[in-house]
């Protein structure tokens, strides 16, 4: 029976660990996605520059997690967000109201996508 402890006790670290992520990812996720609410509201009352700079501040939020997201989720979802928060940034200094609009919706499903794949969950056991 003692052979069996160092196994049980990697897998119940991996599973404290995926638990753990799980939760920093949802907070993370939950954050970034209030902050879209707070740039599409500015953009809806036509205040482009501080949809502009709430962006910018929320990209690099993004960017200070990269290591982190790469390690751990997989890269072409991570890339889709990439992609999706470079064009919101180009349209919101366009100031093109509705694609800016719809990339953001897509950039919050994205994060809720992000959010999904590491919850620990039935479905993503098995």
């Amino acid at each position: 029976m003692k052979i069996f402890r160092i196994p049980c006790f990697v897998l119940a670290g991996l599973f404290l660990f995926a638990l753990g992520n799980g939760i920093w990812l949802d907070r993370r996720c939950q954050g970034w996605t209030d902050e879209l609410d707070a740039i599409d509201q500015s953009v809806l009352q036509d205040d482009w520059d501080g949809a502009q700079q709430q962006l910018l501040i929320l990209y690099g939020d993004w960017q200070t997690v990269q290591l982190w997201l790469h390690i751990t989720i997989d890269h072409q979802e991570i890339n889709d967000a990439e992609g999706l928060f470079c064009r919101s940034i180009v349209l919101c200094q366009e100031q093109d109201s509705v694609e800016f609009r719809a990339h953001i919706a897509d950039l919050r499903a994205q994060l809720q996508l992000l959010y999904e794949m590491e919850r620990v969950s039935i479905k993503n056991i098995l």
